[in-house]
């Protein structure tokens, strides 16, 4: 079955240029970057992300396309200047090399884990605050947009049990942020909260089924993704 971010992906690509249905060998490549953190990146223990299972998708339908991962470990949406406890470069500073000069169709957004992060624990301040976390969501869909590339916002998936309550109370408003953003510029928005949520209650297995650790997708949770 395709999943849903294919899904959404293969209804976005038919809005491009000399799209057929059939994507015959002369229409060209479409370009993908999975712009994210540490839930995009590889990673011990993960046999395969989103990204390469996306590329998998579109090579079963038959759709040429290049997937880019550009996923990164400790990452914030920021610049290394606003916080710097992950070593960087961190998304600001990434997004003209690793997205913009690669001139993308389409750009899968997910930041939010690391932007929420209380490093000071229950009342202390997240790494990025909640408004610069929409700036800067809002710079990378209006660059996209500038260059005639499209955004798609993968809200950050759900912390497990391991992790104390405030931290997600903390992370649900990040989540809603990106929700808004995809809303206000009229982008594609997947709510990976309500898609871990409804895949737990249907197998009675809880959310940390689909979690390596607590806080990163497992192949079980990149494959709903």
């Amino acid at each position: 079955m395709t999943t849903l971010l294919c899904r959404m992906m293969l209804g976005l690509v038919s809005g491009l240029p000399g799209w057929s249905g059939s994507m015959p060998p002369s229409v060209d490549t479409i370009v993908i970057v999975c712009f994210g953190n540490s839930t995009t990146a590889t990673r011990k223990g993960l046999s395969k992300p989103y990204p390469e299972r996306l590329a998998d998708k579109f090579m079963e339908q038959q759709i040429p396309a290049r997937v880019f991962n550009a996923g990164k470990g400790g990452n914030h949406s920021g610049k290394t200047d606003d916080n710097a406890f992950h070593k960087g470069p961190h998304a600001l500073e990434r997004f003209t090399p690793e997205v913009i000069n690669r001139h993308p169709d389409r750009l899968i957004l997910c930041f939010g884990i690391n932007d929420a992060w209380q490093d000071l624990g229950k009342h202390g301040p997240s790494r990025i605050s909640l408004q610069d976390y929409r700036n800067n969501l809002l710079k990378f869909q209006q660059e996209m947009a500038t260059q005639g590339g499209k955004t798609i916002f993968l809200g950050p998936n759900p912390l497990g049990n391991k992790y104390p309550r405030f931290r997600m109370r903390r992370l649900r408003k990040y989540h809603r942020v990106s929700r808004s953003v995809s809303v206000s510029t009229r982008s594609a928005w997947v709510n990976t909260f309500r898609l871990f949520r409804q895949h737990a209650m249907s197998t009675g297995k809880g959310i940390d089924h689909l979690l390596l650790d607590g806080m990163h997708p497992n192949d079980a949770g990149h494959l709903l993704i």
